[in-house]
């Protein structure tokens, strides 16, 4: 398999293994496994349960061929390393992020943080497991990138203080966001209002559970990450107007947009399953955005002739 279609299998393997948790998460089949693993309900096969348990070990087996897929990768980057540079280093990263996936799995399920569990910590490891999950995206997805021909490396990221400074803070608004996400998801799970207006009387509510009173900070970041995306996108095409980026930061600023659009629907319809899933993924989908177009601008000059847009469609001119 050429080192781009490898590439954009493996992320996408993983968007789904990301997908798939959210909807264990959602329908409360967490627990399907019980504490074993990486057995599931003391089998390596169960045959004989019900759906929960087949939901759970559905997503551990994917969760198996995702890790599987980025070992590939990595060996395939290893075998290119002379001839794309940059592959190497994001692809690295990218296994390190999927072995904390696996992890941070193992420990969920070891230590009963699963089910019907509502104590903060889980809030917490959920939480930390998005986050991570949306790490190992962003790093998916410029291993992605620079899994085609054509990348100078190493990148020179020489002065731009300001651009630095600027494209880091979004970096973070986006992981404290992803971060907040994750504990809002554990609240309404375990914590379903019967309508908006209880929903929010219970935010703002000092006998609230944690989880509950914390869920309210997800959509404040999210509309100040929104108004900063905008905001940044004209500084940073005054700072370094690199047209080389101008379509993907276009799309970012598209999907974001979409993004709290369905973010705000989701909220008023008590986040039905498909809504959840549609939120996750246009999330998914600005985070990988972001760390490209955050990438490109740094390290891409002014005056040279990569376009960001290649990796996405260019043609291999070296054999893979």
């Amino acid at each position: 398999m050429k080192a781009p279609v490898l590439a954009w299998t493996t992320l996408s393997v993983n968007v789904i293994v990301i997908l798939q948790g959210a909807l264990v998460r959602a329908t409360g089949s967490g627990a399907g496994c019980g504490r074993d693993w990486p057995r599931c309900q003391g089998e390596f096969l169960p045959l004989d349960h019900g759906l929960a348990t087949w939901m759970e070990y559905s997503h551990r087996a994917l969760s198996g061929l995702a890790l599987v897929m980025g070992i590939w990768l990595l060996v395939k980057a290893v075998r290119l390393r002379h001839e794309r540079p940059g592959f190497l280093p994001f692809a690295i990263v990218s296994a390190v992020f999927l072995l904390v996936e696996a992890l941070i799995g193992a420990v969920t399920v070891l230590t009963g943080l699963t089910g019907d569990n509502v104590s903060v910590a889980r809030g917490l490891l959920v939480a930390f497991h998005l986050l991570n999950s949306m790490l190992l995206v962003g790093a998916l997805a410029l291993t992605t990138a620079y899994a085609y021909p054509g990348h100078a490396w190493p990148p020179v990221w020489s002065g731009q203080t300001r651009l630095k400074v600027l494209i880091g803070a979004g970096l973070l608004g986006m992981m404290f966001l992803m971060f907040s996400g994750g504990i809002s998801a554990m609240g309404n799970t375990m914590f379903p209002p019967e309508s908006l207006q209880d929903g929010l009387s219970e935010d703002f509510s000092s006998q609230a559970h944690p989880l509950i009173r914390l869920r309210i900070l997800h959509p404040f970041l999210g509309i100040g990450v929104g108004v900063y995306l905008w905001l940044s996108y004209a500084v940073t095409g005054w700072l370094k107007p690199a047209p080389q980026v101008r379509q993907l930061r276009n799309l970012l600023l598209a999907v974001y947009a979409l993004q709290l659009l369905v973010g705000t629907v989701n909220l008023a319809m008590l986040g039905p399953i498909p809504l959840q899933l549609l939120h996750l993924g246009l999330a998914v989908a600005a985070f990988a955005l972001w760390s490209v177009v955050g990438w490109l601008t740094l390290s891409t000059p002014l005056a040279g002739s990569f376009a960001p847009s290649a990796p996405f469609h260019a043609k291999e001119v070296q054999p893979s």
